[in-house]
């Protein structure tokens, strides 16, 4: 699995309250994919073969997801979102915080099948 940092593109449209967010993408050989996550997010991609793995993670809010996308298709065709740190510890395990993004990936994949 190869960790990619393709450009992440915000998107966003004017309304009478102010500008909404509508969409974060990224492009990665020629193909566009959406993201779900927020600008207060760290968004760690990684590839592999035909799949390409999302982490999103923000500690501060106490959520993290997990999106698989298969190429070219632009929308993911299997997720997993962790609501709060007990969901995140239940999955990860207590010392969740020092694990590596990569090694997250691989075990939260498991979950997704």
């Amino acid at each position: 699995m190869n960790q990619i940092q393709p450009n992440i593109k915000l998107h966003t449209i004017p309304t009478d309250h102010g500008t909404y967010i509508n969409a974060l993408i990224f492009e990665h050989q020629g193909n566009n994919y959406h993201l779900h996550g927020g600008t207060r997010d760290t968004i760690y991609i990684f590839t592999e073969s035909i799949g390409i793995y999302v982490l999103t993670v923000n500690k501060a809010a106490g959520y993290m997801g997990l999106n698989s996308f298969m190429v070219p298709e632009c929308d993911p065709l299997n997720s997993l979102f962790l609501h709060n740190h007990h969901e995140i510890r239940e999955y990860l395990g207590s010392k969740w915080e020092s694990m590596k993004p990569l090694a997250i990936v691989q075990k939260l994949i498991k979950c997704l099948f």
